[in-house]
This record gives C-alpha cells, sequence and structure tokens, in this order.
C-alpha cells in the first residue's frame, strides 16, 4: 500500500480523470514522484468499476482501492448487504476478507466484525478504508485465517468465508475440495469455533455436489443481478440435519424476484404438459440454476412444453419470476415456414434444440436483433419448433 496515493492532490488527479484514456496516462511520465503511472492507472480502473458495483465506496472520498483483478473478485454491494440479512448475534469472523465489502456489510449487523486476510496490503487497505467510511466496530488482522481460528478462543457466532476459486497455478477449480481454503476438510475445526458458517461459492458449482461435500446445509441462497447468477451462499448450523431449503433471488432494477423449495418436493412434483399457448414464460437465471424446473411450474400452475426444455405456457397471463412472452406464432424449424412473418431480424434463443444460434441464423436467413424473440425448441411430441413471441415488461 503506497499511502502517498491518498495525497489530495494525487486524489484530485484520480477523480479529474476518470474518463480519461488510461493508455494516455500509462504512457506518460508521472506528475508525482512518489506515485507511478501504473499506480494511477490502477487507482482509477478500479474506482470506474465501483461506479455500480460499489457505489458507497465510489461516493466516499479517500478510499484506497486494490488493482481491478482484486475487485472483480470481490462481492457487489447488493449481494454483500444481502448475505448481512442472513446473519445474527454479535460476532462474526470474516476469514478470507479481501477489500472488505461483506465485512463493512457485517458490521451494519453486527457487534464485532474481524477482518482476516493474509495479505498485509490488502489488510492495511480494507483497515483505511473502514476508517473513511466509519465503520468503528472491524478489527483488521493480516494473518492466515484458519491458522487464526486454530489459536483463538473467543466465542464468535458466525464464521464467513470465500474460498479462492484459484489454484496455486492461478487456474480456476471448480470443486470445493480443490479451493483455498479447504473447507471440506477443516470443517471439524470450523464448528468447533462458531456454530453457524456461512460459506459463498461460485456460481458454477453444481448445488448436488456441493451437498455431497458439506455437511449440517441448512439453506442453499442462490444470488443473481440482472438474471446473472453472481454467487451460491451455503449456511451451515452445527448439527443440523433436515433437508435443506433453496431460495432463489434475482434483483432486477426495482423489483427482487424470489422463489425457495426443497430438493425432495421437485423429485415427487409431476409436470402437465402442452403445446405453446398464448403465454410463454423462461425462469430466472437463479431459478434455472437451482433445478426448480418441476417445482416452479406447479407453483405457478404453468404447463411445461416438454421434459428438458424448461419453457413453460398457459393460456392466461400469470406474473412470474423470469421473462414472459406474448406468443405470436409457432412454427416448423425450416425456412419456408417463417417466411409469411417476412422476418429479417430477432432474438434466437435456444432451449433443447440441437442447433447452435448461428447455425440456426445461417439457415433461417435471420439477423439479430429488434422486438420479435424466437425461441427454438421442442415440444412434447419431440417435433422441433420456433415460438415467434413479444416480450411482456413486467414491475413484478
Amino acid at each position: 500500500m503506497n499511502s502517498k496515493i491518498l495525497a489530495n492532490d494525487v486524489q484530485q488527479f484520480i477523480n479529474d480523470n476518470l474518463n480519461t484514456d488510461i493508455h494516455k496516462i500509462l504512457l506518460s511520465k508521472s506528475r508525482f514522484p512518489e506515485v507511478s503511472s501504473r499506480e494511477l492507472v490502477e487507482q482509477i480502473e478500479s474506482k470506474l468499476k465501483a461506479i455500480t458495483k460499489l457505489p458507497t465506496w465510489f461516493n466516499t472520498d479517500n478510499i484506497y482501492y486494490p488493482n481491478k483483478l482484486n475487485l472483480s473478485q470481490t462481492s457487489s454491494e447488493i449481494t454483500a448487504n444481502y448475505k448481512a440479512t442472513l446473519v445474527h448475534g454479535t460476532s462474526i469472523i470474516d476469514l478470507t476478507a479481501g477489500f472488505g465489502v461483506d465485512s463493512f456489510a457485517f458490521s451494519k449487523k453486527m457487534k464485532h466484525v474481524v477482518h482476516i486476510d493474509k495479505n498485509e496490503d490488502l489488510s492495511k487497505i480494507a483497515q483505511h478504508n473502514f476508517k473513511q467510511l466509519n465503520a468503528a466496530n472491524i478489527e483488521c488482522i493480516a494473518a492466515d485465517g484458519l491458522e487464526f481460528l486454530k489459536k483463538t478462543n473467543n466465542p464468535i457466532d458466525w464464521i464467513y468465508i470465500d474460498p479462492s476459486r484459484r489454484d496455486k497455478d492461478n487456474k480456476k477449480v471448480y470443486y470445493l475440495f480443490d479451493c483455498e481454503p479447504n473447507v471440506v476438510s477443516n470443517m471439524d475445526l470450523l464448528l468447533s469455533k462458531a456454530s453457524n458458517l456461512l460459506i459463498k461459492t461460485g456460481p458454477l458449482l453444481d448445488l448436488k455436489s456441493g451437498l455431497k461435500e458439506l455437511i449440517h446445509v441448512k439453506e442453499i441462497h442462490i444470488v443473481a443481478i440482472n438474471n446473472d447468477v453472481k454467487e451460491i451462499l451455503w449456511l451451515i448450523e452445527k448439527d443440523y440435519k433436515e433437508e435443506p431449503l433453496i431460495k432463489t433471488l434475482n434483483y432486477k432494477a426495482k423489483t427482487l424476484q424470489e422463489f425457495q423449495f426443497h430438493l425432495s418436493e421437485e423429485q415427487i412434483t409431476d409436470s402437465q404438459y402442452s403445446k405453446p399457448l398464448n403465454y410463454v414464460y423462461e425462469p430466472n437465471a437463479a431459478i434455472l440454476k437451482s433445478g426448480a424446473f418441476k417445482s416452479i411450474a406447479k407453483n405457478y400452475n404453468l404447463f411445461k412444453i416438454h421434459a428438458n426444455s424448461h419453457l413453460y405456457t398457459s393460456k392466461e397471463l400469470i406474473p412470474f419470476p423470469g421473462r414472459i412472452f406474448e406468443v405470436k406464432g409457432v412454427y416448423d424449424y425450416s425456412k419456408k415456414s417463417l417466411k409469411k412473418e417476412g422476418l429479417i431480424k430477432a432474438n434466437i434463443t435456444t432451449r433443447n434444440f440441437p442447433d447452435s444460434v448461428l447455425k440456426i441464423r445461417k439457415k433461417l436467413g435471420i439477423k439479430d436483433g429488434g422486438e420479435i424473440y424466437l425461441f427454438c425448441t421442442t415440444d412434447l411430441e419431440e417435433n422441433l419448433i420456433i415460438i415467434s413471441c413479444l416480450q411482456i415488461f413486467q414491475d413484478h
């Protein structure tokens, strides 16, 4: 951490050059003897990322930013604030705290937060920023999280862990036991120090794989922002033996779409099927990630178009946690059948369909864009069909 970056004239330069071509700054000699051009660019790039991801940080004076790669790996303010709603009590240890976004969110809910990161620079950066953010109840410790746990005897209500999904060679890993720290092999240690754990994993982790690796899972939360799954949260409670509840959330600009279910419900639920009716429904990304393909149909009284298509249909319009489309026509998968539509361009989505979007565009001669949406899918009679639709925008 270069404290000279926090000088008033340097901070003013950073703020004044947020819209400047960073390559010009990088190739120019820095006007500040103790702050390099590279450091200036890193601050500018990271601050720009914070505009939407971390608005509280962006709107606070004298925030020190890490490089943009580190910032891209941290939680967004939206997901951090959501995590804070899941914990209770007075104390929490953020075992892999990094830039400290989650720690800051926890500090608004818990009396005492311990921010631990083995990167000494990140620890110092977080400590400085917490002062700027007036978060006086966060203790920053530069240490290995697991080693710290082994030595501490202080009572802890919660432990939060965001294991790194990169190995020693900086390659991405996808299974929990490959992440650092390895929460699977250290579960006994973790639960000996706190009765409640909150573990964050990436969106690519398979839920069934996670359930095989972890014990005492009480709830699984799948969090998406604007239909993009950002993280999966695992709530673990010591000695919990019941079936976990799965919750899905999709944050939109003005609304929050929520749905929850149990895997056992999904397994015993029977679906009803229909050819496309007046409306077609596409579940949001969090629901699709959860695997609630039959549960969502039952809950909203919808028909499935095919067992493997995960598209739904109804005669009457129903509010739904996902995208809704009004059906304008259903066609065979051929250029001839679409010719009378007079389509030049459309948005194409495939569900349970053998051809790629690129191949479909080439075959049908349709460019990208416009108001029409084409769902290329398979119907209940195993026919390849094209559903032509207009999207219905909803406040729900």
